[in-house]
């Protein structure tokens, strides 16, 4: 028969073995959960004290410890000023993605300097005259056009390659477990059409849109429109920014509430959890 002392041994020795499980489950999904990190470092506006804002958009995209660089924006001392004020290193990338040939997110590339090796990619459509093909040529890098989905690094792809009146565009998506995260640049072929091909294409769900719209010279029923469109296809996070225009980023506001992320420089998201912060 058990004594008292050794009944009450078990229930420590149980709940110590049920702790014990309840941890190892705990790792094994966070083993399994990519951690992503997004922080915004050219834009418009600021979101953090001592930056800069200038014209155009950039935005560090860190997933499990890959780096990748989303646009340079339109000032290459702008974007070295921010990246100093805010800490971020960008002298060790995996890659960087062009999301079109425009002056406003293609002018910050001297900031990277040699990197001899790092894959860059863009559009395969780009004006092979661009002079940021040159900046390119002297860095090193590997020139990488895009015409079809294509992985960057584990978790991270550049969309297909999409077609507007004067520009081709091509976005980020980052995988999440609660869908896919949505970087663009300017959404020259529209935004609810980039995450409509997105959404086809993958068979997954878009969680957030992040970046430049492209709704400048949009009407509110235009941009009324585009909202609805975005909750059609289930979008539950949007952050406009950029060339999307105050009009525009005022009804997003409204219409999102608390799921609308703020942008301006310094300005991060986090997954998983999901999580808006500006500090690093």
């Amino acid at each position: 028969m058990k004594t008292l002392h050794q009944s009450h041994a078990m229930r420590w020795i149980r709940a110590l073995v049920v702790l014990l499980l309840l941890a190892l489950a705990w790792q094994a999904m966070a083993a399994d959960s990519p951690r992503v990190r997004i922080t915004t470092l050219y834009d418009n506006t600021t979101a953090v004290a001592g930056t800069q804002p200038g014209w155009g958009f950039a935005a560090l995209v860190e997933v499990d410890g890959q780096r990748v660089l989303f646009d340079t924006g339109g000032d290459a001392a702008i974007l070295r000023h921010n990246v100093a004020a805010l800490g971020i290193d960008l002298s060790r990338l995996d890659a960087v993605v062009l999301s079109h040939e425009h002056w406003d997110h293609t002018k910050g590339l001297a900031v990277l300097g040699a990197h001899a090796g790092l894959p860059v990619y863009y559009p395969a459509a780009a004006d092979p005259k661009s002079p940021w093909l040159g900046d390119l040529e002297r860095a090193g890098v590997q020139r990488r056009p895009v015409t079809t989905r294509t992985e960057v690094v584990p978790g991270v792809w550049v969309s297909a390659e999409m077609a507007a009146a004067t520009v081709h565009e091509i976005a980020l998506t980052i995988a999440t477990d609660e869908g896919l995260v949505v970087l663009v640049g300017c959404a020259h072929p529209g935004p609810v059409a980039m995450v409509q091909q997105i959404r086809q294409r993958t068979g997954r769900p878009v969680l957030m849109i992040l970046g430049g719209w492209h709704l400048l010279q949009s009407t509110a029923p235009q941009i009324s429109s585009t909202l609805a469109a975005f909750k059609a296809e289930g979008v539950r996070y949007a952050g406009p920014t950029h060339c999307t225009g105050d009009t525009a980023i005022a009804m997003t506001r409204q219409a999102y509430g608390e799921q609308f992320v703020e942008g301006g420089v310094g300005a991060a998201v986090q997954f998983s959890p999901y999580l808006r912060t500006t500090a690093r």
